[in-house]
């Protein structure tokens, strides 16, 4: 790997850490020479620079912390684990530069870890074949630090099995490049049958209702158990926006700005997360007027690198496409074009430096909104995640109140969402049925979304109708 600015700007002097500089992951390396101080020189018959990409440094276990990097690279090359849509988002056919900074995230907070416990992560067997003696190994004893840190509040279950599933994925690698003798945990395979509320078992998950199968899927024993999951009250754990949060939402100058309302447009309409507003590429938009379509349906790239399809109405793609061409926002896309060269790939939000803006400055968008708020006496306490929650929310209550059968209501609602499992679909259809969304939500609900919902219920309407019967 080739940096471009040389050895790493090492300012701060706590370890282990994450510095992201321009590297090139370019193609056929050789020795081109030495420089001033003797070190050879690596070249690439094909150059691939990236910029920002994440490094985990350590100054005490350096061999470690080069494992770690190599791990990276190779999932940013697809040379490990390649994604199952390589070449969309990533032209080498690997995960996102996104995907690479959650993982260097996780790595830095295992590293950390060995550490402080003086720890060889290598150590692969246990001192006996009983299922007690494996939980003294390194990462059985790292998955139980992240339980402790479940059940003190330090973080929640799902960010701990993130963490734990990234360091699966290096154990994993580090077999396959045998840099360890074997897989130190165990793999299970279990059978998923949901449930239908009636008792039968739901047909999205049996063979023409003949034979009760479900999902088979594979995991492994280092998850974190569900009994670790914080207990949170309702509101809590979702909470949508109320039909007067919503409007004193639009009504600050913290939207007024450019770009600001569309931002949260997506969110509110659109069901997306901050980071795929962030990464939400020029590309998507069309001309409407160029259509007869009532709506778009327009494939993103979401969390976990995971493709899904969202709806965009045709009041909403009007604005987008409006705001992609306008002055302010091509004067940031030829900053964008001088960095690469063309404008292929350029997210629809930049910033003033034509750089992709990060989900944190979507996130902010709320907070200022807030705090602008507050000044004159209204509290929100809401955050830009909140928006989604209003977007589902109000899908799953649409579909309710037009009898769609509860299985076709999770499997639509889930991919609209990008979810990854039923339980989580499930709590925004049960929050759409309490008398708390009946109250706040449905009396608002068309006017909230006005000529953006009449494509979404006839698009729904005739899914119903074709599935009414499954």
């Amino acid at each position: 790997m080739q940096y471009s600015n040389g050895a790493l700007n090492m300012k701060n002097n706590t370890y282990p850490k994450i510095v992201k500089q321009t590297v090139n992951l370019g193609n056929l390396p050789y020795f081109d020479g030495k420089n001033t101080n003797g070190e050879k020189i690596i070249k690439y018959h094909e150059d691939n620079w990236v910029e920002k990409f994440p490094r985990v440094v350590s100054l005490i276990r350096v061999n470690d912390a080069l494992e770690i990097n190599l791990f990276m690279e190779h999932r940013y090359r697809g040379k490990f684990m390649p994604s199952k849509h390589g070449g969309r988002s990533n032209t080498l056919g690997g995960i996102t530069l996104l995907t690479v900074g959650s993982i260097a995230n996780s790595m830095c907070i295992f590293l950390q870890w060995i550490e402080e416990n003086d720890i060889n992560w290598q150590e692969v067997y246990a001192i006996s074949d009983s299922e007690k003696a494996k939980y003294w190994l390194p990462v059985y004893r790292y998955r139980k630090n992240l339980i402790n840190k479940v059940i003190s509040n330090v973080i929640d279950r799902d960010t701990a099995n993130l963490y734990m599933n990234h360091v699966r994925q290096f154990y994993e690698w580090a077999f396959k490049q045998r840099r360890i003798d074997k897989i130190p945990f165990k793999y299970e395979t279990k059978i998923i049958k949901k449930k239908r509320i009636d008792g039968d078992i739901d047909l999205l998950f049996t063979n023409y209702a003949v034979e009760e199968k479900g999902i088979t899927i594979t995991t492994t024993d280092l998850l974190i158990p569900r009994k670790y999951k914080q207990k949170k009250g309702n509101n809590s754990e979702l909470s949508p926006y109320s039909k007067k949060e919503i409007q004193e939402l639009y009504s600050t100058s913290a939207l007024a700005k450019n770009g600001a309302k569309l931002k949260v447009d997506l969110a509110i309409l659109a069901g997306l997360r901050a980071s795929e507003v962030a990464s939400f590429l020029a590309s998507y938009t069309e001309d409407p007027r160029l259509s007869n379509k009532k709506s778009f349906f327009v494939e993103i790239t979401g969390k976990f690198n995971k493709l899904r399809t969202v709806i965009v109405s045709r009041h909403l793609m009007q604005s987008l496409w409006e705001y992609a061409n306008c002055e302010a926002r091509q004067y940031r896309l030829e900053k964008w074009q001088m960095k690469h060269g063309n404008c292929d790939g350029a997210p629809l939000f930049l910033n003033r430096s034509g750089d992709q803006i990060l989900a944190k400055s979507v996130g902010n968008l709320i907070f200022i909104a807030s705090k602008e708020l507050s000044e004159k006496g209204f509290e929100l306490n809401k955050s830009f995640h909140d928006l989604r929650a209003t977007f589902a929310t109000n899908l799953a209550g649409f579909m309710l109140k037009n009898d769609c059968p509860i299985g076709f209501i999770q499997h639509k609602l889930m991919g609209l969402m990008g979810h990854t499992n039923f339980s989580t679909t499930q709590k925004y259809i049960n929050f759409s049925q309490s008398e708390t969304f009946d109250k706040q939500m449905a009396p608002w609900v068309d006017k909230l979304f006005g000529e953006d919902l009449e494509p979404l219920q006839e698009i729904l309407l005739e899914s119903n109708g074709d599935n009414k019967d499954a």
